[in-house]
């Protein structure tokens, strides 16, 4: 990959090529495009769209369902830890 300039990362997604210019890590970069990628061949099959156009909006919905799905489970372990941190400082607090 000779032809990719310093600071871009050449990857494939959906059978198109791309250069993306990135700050981060490189191999973070294609582990998400491989993601993606996999994500859109999934929604491609389930659903029968061939549009690329498509295929691509409907595997970000997927990706953002996921997102959101555990962004609530996040918030809910959260309330869970911070309601036992409450629960042990007060047992602490009756004991000294």
């Amino acid at each position: 990959m000779s032809d990719v300039k310093p600071g871009f990362v050449r990857v494939k997604i959906y059978d198109r090529e791309y250069s993306i210019r990135t700050s981060g890590d490189p191999e973070r970069l294609e582990q998400l495009c491989a993601i993606l990628d996999k994500r859109m061949r999934e929604v491609a099959e389930n659903s029968g769209v061939v549009d690329t156009l498509k295929v691509a909006v409907l595997a970000a919905l997927t990706l953002a369902e996921d997102l959101h799905r555990t962004q609530e489970e996040l918030k809910k372990i959260d309330e869970a830890v911070a309601a036992r941190s409450a629960a042990c400082a007060s047992i602490l607090d009756r004991v000294l």
